[in-house]
């Protein structure tokens, strides 16, 4: 497999698309939120406890207080006689850990979403490129994505010998192939950097930041600059100038692989980039044979149809069934990596009677998921034909970066018809006029309910103004949200 990862800073903004085999795999975007806090590291105060929960807000200085669960807090060791309660289930109970005002250092572990503040774990992580710090843990372990035997005995020893004491690694996937000596230099550059982070912890105001992640072009680097990759496609020579100036001095053999986009097109239309981006977005896609996916997400969950389409088959319904939800499964493993999609996701794939059938499409979507680096378990096929699958919530999905809900709709996808609008605006003037004498009134609508006060309802209107005897101009106005209104007062 081929895989390229072109780097787009053309417009101010800077945008990373990873391709395999020619294809998108992910997308990310520069975000300029300050509140950006995925990886950061703080110093915290206790908010409020809530031990129906099992849980705590923790007041980090961002706008929302974040949520940290009792299994993301590791309890300070204590002697027998001090040890937290433990009731029936072995589970400490969250109120004889914490209590509101106590400082406590914090991880982000998932980014704000909507209503919801950051979650947080007291586990924490500091990555590098080949490698990950695990503070206070006992941990000596590698990358479950490292399949080459040989090499995973191989860093297996290393990560024994090069474990710190009082931490643990583990040894990331772009470790495969690195020398002994690159690997030791990082991890004691991370135990460096907790170090520094605990001398900081008893110092300044609560709450405040201990550790940001480095920028947009820094994160790149380390997750996406790794020995599987083939090309680093860079269009700015700022940026292209300083990924070489880090290798030089930190990893010289990757230099080779990036390379400078110079041409006077642009590079993301030239690598199929926007087109597929356009299918990301979408509500439905299309598959080769003829079939489709539809796509719709919830609060809950997402739910993925199968559709056959203008796919008819050949021979009979289960061969056709079962081609369009192999060809289905690998789709929609590249679709929720694409889209970045978390949570429970449900699939109702075309029925098929054959059992064999059944554990070929579930076997096929297991496979397709392993090239996902954001853990995903497939945990079957329930009886009514739908499969179980969840993906972890790290980041934001794709959609919520470069597209916002629609003013008309809400973000449901419908909207109230022109006539339904129409009739409340009516029933909006003649609630104003019952309360407000008003010789004449311009009202101002959207234009596409403008049409339909102008057209079948117009008697409606008359009727209203000879009621209230009140001249009414309606006018049309896109500044005016759909179903909405605004009344002005002519002399």
């Amino acid at each position: 497999m081929t895989k390229d990862v072109l780097m787009d800073a053309s417009l101010g903004e800077i945008r990373l698309a990873v391709m395999e085999d020619g294809e998108l795999a992910e997308f990310y975007v520069e975000n300029r939120d300050d509140e950006i806090t995925l990886g950061n590291i703080y110093r915290g105060r206790v908010e409020r406890v809530l031990p129906g929960m099992q849980s705590a807000f923790i007041d980090i200085g961002v706008s929302k207080n974040a949520f940290l669960h009792i299994k993301d807090l590791i309890p300070e060791k204590k002697d027998n006689n001090h040890a937290p309660a433990r009731p029936a289930g072995g589970s400490p109970r969250i109120g004889d850990i914490l209590k509101a005002g106590q400082e406590i250092t914090v991880q982000v572990v998932k980014e704000t979403s909507g209503q919801k503040g950051p979650r947080v774990t007291t586990r924490i992580s500091l990555p590098g490129r080949f490698a990950v710090l695990l503070p206070g843990r006992n941990t000596a372990g590698i990358s479950r994505r490292m399949e080459d035997s040989d090499e995973r005995k191989r860093l297996k020893e290393l990560a024994g010998m090069l474990k710190p004491e009082g931490a643990g690694i583990i040894i990331r996937t772009a470790a495969r192939s690195v020398p002994a000596e690159w690997l030791r230099e990082e991890i004691n550059e991370l135990t460096e950097k907790w170090e520094m982070i605990l001398k900081q912890q008893s110092e300044g105001p609560v709450p405040r930041c201990l550790y940001s992640e480095p920028d947009f072009v820094g994160q790149m680097i380390r997750e996406h600059l790794t020995p599987d990759l083939d090309r680093f496609i860079v269009n700015d020579r700022d940026i292209w100038e300083r990924i070489n100036q880090f290798l030089g001095s930190a990893s010289p053999g990757f230099r080779p692989k990036v390379e400078y986009f110079d041409k006077d097109y642009d590079m993301f239309g030239y690598y199929h980039v926007e087109s597929a981006l356009s299918q990301a977005l979408s509500r439905k896609v299309y598959l080769k044979s003829g079939g489709y996916l539809v796509f719709d997400m919830t609060e809950a969950l997402t739910v993925i149809d199968v559709n056959s389409g203008k796919y008819v088959g050949r021979s009979s319904l289960e061969e056709t069934a079962l081609k369009i939800n192999k060809e289905a499964a690998e789709m929609i493993a590249r679709q929720i990596r694409l889209r970045d999609i978390g949570g429970i996701i449900i699939i109702d794939f075309i029925d098929m009677q054959n059992e064999s059938h059944r554990e070929e499409v579930v076997a096929v979507l297991k496979e397709a998921v392993r090239r996902d680096r954001t853990q995903t378990v497939v945990v079957g096929m329930t009886n009514l034909g739908l499969v179980e699958m969840t993906r972890k919530k790290v980041r934001l999905p794709l959609a919520s970066y470069l597209t916002e809900s629609c003013r008309c709709c809400g973000g449901s996808g419908r909207r109230l018809s022109a006539d339904t609008a129409a009739r409340r605006v009516e029933r909006r003037i003649m609630g104003c006029l019952s309360r407000n004498e008003a010789d004449s009134l311009e009202i101002l609508v959207h234009p596409d309910v403008h049409r339909m006060l102008e057209g079948q309802e117009k008697e409606n209107l008359e009727k209203i103004s000879g009621t209230y005897k009140c001249r009414i101009r309606i006018s049309p106005s896109p500044d005016v949200a759909y179903g909405d209104m605004r009344i002005r007062e002519e002399q």
